[in-house]
């Protein structure tokens, strides 16, 4: 079934870094994908979004939903032919259910879980609470804009980790409760990233949940405004195998990708 894309405004959108252990990241990723090595390292975020109007083009913007989103990545890759293109592997995605938010998880391909997600956004700061309704996730998350990005961080610079993990990621890749996989394009303009200075990062599920507690460890944090974001299906992506575990966990990895 064909997908319409899916428009609205990002009121904001704040995307937290991991490290992660590439051996803990191989178990997670599903065949075709591998995980997505930079410096040695493989890479989980946290993105968070609050979103306004969410709606399928055709529809009237009061209609669209209001709602926030969470989504649990790992960079991935996986071979297109005789080269490897990068994706984002999304390990789990959480709706706000205040209102009509669910149905915006229905809008978008993949499974959705719903939960309670508080924001609080201030001229320089930003705090985050998910917490999800089967008990599986629980996210505190809060930072204020640095003055400067850090020069001991895995990426030289906001816009080399949104290079990775934001728009130009490739897509995600969704799977639905059938183990059906859709390749999810997102565009959100414009990019424009701040550094955040972290404050608190706590994922239930980096640390010591679905990733064993010390195999993830807290990279960075980039704060967006004020986007235009366009969702759009690229169609069926391969299913995932039934036992969750991918070519990945057996075929080992490449050599580090260059940030």
């Amino acid at each position: 079934m064909h997908t319409p894309p899916l428009r609205g405004r990002c009121k904001w959108r704040a995307l937290f870094a991991w490290k992660l252990d590439p051996v803990v990241a191989r178990r997670l990723v599903p065949a075709p994908l591998r995980p997505k090595l930079v410096q040695g390292h493989a890479l989980a975020a946290v993105d968070t979004m609050g979103l306004q109007g969410l709606r399928p083009r055709m529809v009237p913007g009061p209609l669209g939903l209001s709602l926030g989103l969470c989504s649990h990545l790992i960079a991935a890759e996986w071979k297109d032919g005789q080269r490897y293109r990068d994706v984002l592997y999304v390990i789990r995605r959480d709706v706000d259910v205040h209102v009509l938010g669910r149905a915006g998880g229905l809008l978008l391909p993949g499974k959705s879980h719903g939960a309670r997600i508080q924001s609080n956004e201030g001229l320089s700061d930003i705090s985050i609470a998910c917490h999800s309704l089967d008990g599986e996730c629980q996210l505190d998350l809060a930072g204020h804009i640095g003055a400067r990005w850090s020069s001991q961080a895995l990426f030289a610079s906001p816009a080399a980790m949104m290079e990775v993990l934001g728009n130009r990621s490739g897509g995600r890749v969704a799977y639905d409760e059938a183990g059906k996989g859709t390749l999810i394009e997102l565009e959100a303009k414009p990019e424009c990233a701040e550094p955040l200075t972290l404050d608190r990062a706590h994922s239930s599920l980096f640390d010591g949940g679905l990733v064993p507690e010390g195999s993830a460890e807290l990279e960075a944090g980039v704060l967006l405004r004020n986007l235009v974001c366009v969702w759009r299906s690229q169609g069926r992506f391969a299913t995932r195998p039934a036992n969750g575990e991918g070519e990945a966990a057996t075929e080992g990895l490449r050599e580090p990708s260059p940030a």
